[in-house]
């Protein structure tokens, strides 16, 4: 499984329509929001698209029996909910600060009118089409690896959104992500992501600890996510010329 690339033929449509998405975000308020406050809820009848500045956050569904199933983690620079402009709201996915975030809200109104540009239009599919790669990548580790393989996967996708966006330069970054919120994204128990997590200490791959992760071999943990490509799709988002930006 190939990383995809975006077509030679529609980068300049693509990074015009980089400029135009970016500049409407940035022109609208500023929110925060505390470690665990929804920031679209599940039934939120209008939800927005949003730019986040700071902090991690995820997207999560929860079932009718009370178990949460975690589909997909955000980090600064990250653009989501973008499907709001067509689907709505009424589902039963929430998004969910893990530690103190802000970030940006685009009405689905403003960004159907914003779509009108072919250009737009564009940007927001390819950024569409990374969300679902992402979520491909992660759907294979969870269908095929074993706990070893998924957090590896997990803590070297998380290494490289970070580093392409130029948000950390070396192999240590902060995951304010919970043992709890971690069993819930990969599908195992608390008690088997802190076994897995301790035999990859004794491995010297990774260090986790008070949610800080530091990478101490870094090929050893390509290897052990070995079949599963870098999240290198595309190229690397435009600055965002904002002081806020910070993890």
């Amino acid at each position: 499984m190939k990383a995809p690339g975006y077509a030679a033929a529609a980068s300049e449509d693509l990074l015009t329509g980089e400029l135009l998405l970016r500049r409407a975000f940035l022109a609208a308020p500023l929110h925060t929001g505390a470690r665990n406050a929804v920031i679209v809820s599940a039934d939120d009848r209008a939800p927005a698209a949003l730019l986040f500045h700071r902090g991690f956050a995820y997207r999560s569904l929860s079932l009718p029996d009370g178990r949460r199933a975690i589909l997909d983690i955000l980090i600064p620079t990250d653009v989501t909910g973008l499907d709001h402009a067509v689907l709505g709201g009424g589902g039963n996915h929430e998004i969910v600060a893990a530690n103190a975030v802000s970030y940006r809200r685009l009405s689905a109104q403003a960004l159907r009118e914003l779509m009108k540009n072919p250009q737009v239009a564009l940007r927001v599919l390819a950024l569409m089409g990374e969300a679902r790669w992402r979520i491909d990548r992660h759907m294979a580790a969870i269908t095929r690896f074993d706990a070893r393989g998924r957090i590896a996967a997990l803590l070297l996708g998380i290494y490289e959104r970070l580093r392409r966006n130029e948000l950390i330069s070396r192999p240590t970054y902060n995951l304010p992500l919970t043992q709890e919120l971690l069993a819930d994204y990969l599908g195992i128990t608390m008690v088997h992501v802190s076994r897995t997590l301790r035999r990859m200490r004794e491995e010297r791959l990774v260090l986790v600890d008070r949610q800080v992760v530091i990478i101490l071999d870094l090929e050893g943990l390509r290897r052990a996510a070995s079949g599963i490509p870098p999240l290198n799709v595309g190229a690397a988002p435009m600055p965002q010329s904002s002081d806020e930006l910070a993890l």
